[in-house]
């Protein structure tokens, strides 16, 4: 019994960065669709039906809002084949079996409409300028990738290749050295998640979440450019011709550029996270083969002012979140939301006899 908490979406140099047709597969049992207003209870229902459910002995994934990162953008309970999740913008979902497994479900109909006239000009403005403070952000991320890589190129000029692809391809024996387990498919053979995130509150990390009972971690160490991704991609490569389900983690930056990779079957993840450090089976540092004086530590600085100054054009955006939460709380039937999440609670406690 385990709780993970992961990102489905995350604010990256390439805008908002969707991942959320990975949150749960085709086989699932069920899936609800949550849809309405911020503020609306999508969050809260969703957390606490998922603590009940925790509470029942089952293993709990929390996919969290790369723009409010204490808030809940899905629940999956794996095991079930049950998933609650928010399907509003900007990873809005929609039913692929309605009727079937899935279900929508309006929380805007517990608006009282007449109430909320009076607050229409403030949630058009605060719409208005969540659109410039998301813009404004991406352009700074967008600013430190082109950094980044030149970062990337400079420190690429000073490795020792040969030394890094001998080190490479040992570890890799060791990896898949490994026998590997029949498992139960949860429907993905790959499945795409960040496991940070770049939010308004500042860089996230939840990785130590998915590192927990982990059999064996391998922890990869190295600069800008040393080759952590591209290692990270041979593995997978190897892993995807053994036929082995995985998942992916990316770069919350640069989602191009691998972080993590969990082998099930294997019940090994490899990561370049600083929390893999920690109970690392192996550690490869690919510092040992760069020749680390010829750092650009004022590119360094450039590249970190840059995240610095996406991350608090983000809290412009939360700014205008906020405001469109105290605009619509007022004017909800908190108690309708309340009854729907037992209703729903019930459900679920009805498809698991």
């Amino acid at each position: 019994m385990s709780i993970r908490r992961v990102f489905t979406g995350g604010n990256t140099a390439n805008g908002f960065h969707s991942f959320h047709h990975y949150i749960i597969s085709d086989k699932r049992k069920k899936l609800y669709i949550f849809k309405g207003m911020p503020g609306g209870g999508k969050s809260s229902l969703m957390r606490e039906i998922g603590q009940r459910l925790w509470d029942k002995g089952y293993s709990i994934e929390y996919h969290h809002c790369p723009s409010d990162p204490r808030s809940i953008d899905a629940v999956v309970i794996e095991e079930l084949g049950i998933c609650l999740l928010d399907g509003t913008p900007p990873h809005s979902m929609d039913p692929t079996y309605p009727g079937l497994t899935d279900k929508i479900i309006d929380l805007a109909r517990f608006i009282d409409t007449e109430k909320l006239k009076p607050m229409e000009e403030d949630i058009r403005r605060a719409k208005l300028n969540n659109k410039y403070a998301y813009g404004r952000a991406f352009n700074y991320f967008k600013a430190a990738k082109v950094v980044y890589n030149q970062i990337s190129i400079e420190n690429g000029r000073n490795l020792d290749i040969v030394g890094i692809n001998k080190a490479s391809q040992e570890l890799m024996e060791r990896i898949f050295s490994k026998e590997g387990k029949v498992i139960k498919s949860n429907g993905f053979k790959e499945r795409h998640l960040f496991s940070t995130a770049n939010t308004p509150e500042g860089y996230f990390d939840y990785t130590n979440t998915i590192l927990k009972g982990v059999e064996d971690i391998y922890y990869i160490k190295g600069e800008i450019g040393t080759g952590k991704s591209t290692l990270l991609y041979r593995i997978l490569e190897e892993a995807k011709f053994k036929n082995y389900q995985v998942e992916i983690y990316h770069n919350s930056l640069i989602p191009e550029k691998l972080e993590s990779i969990y082998i099930k079957e294997l019940d090994t993840i490899i990561t370049s996270n600083d929390h893999g450090k920690e109970g690392a089976k192996f550690t490869l540092n690919l510092n040992d083969f760069f020749d680390d004086s010829k750092l650009n530590h004022e590119d360094y600085q450039i590249l970190n002012l840059l995240v610095d100054k996406g991350i608090k054009s983000l809290n412009g955006a939360k700014e205008n979140h906020f405001i469109l939460e105290k605009s619509y709380r007022p004017c909800i039937d908190y108690s309708q939301v309340d009854k729907l999440r037992e209703e729903i609670y019930e459900e679920i406690l009805s498809l698991i006899e």
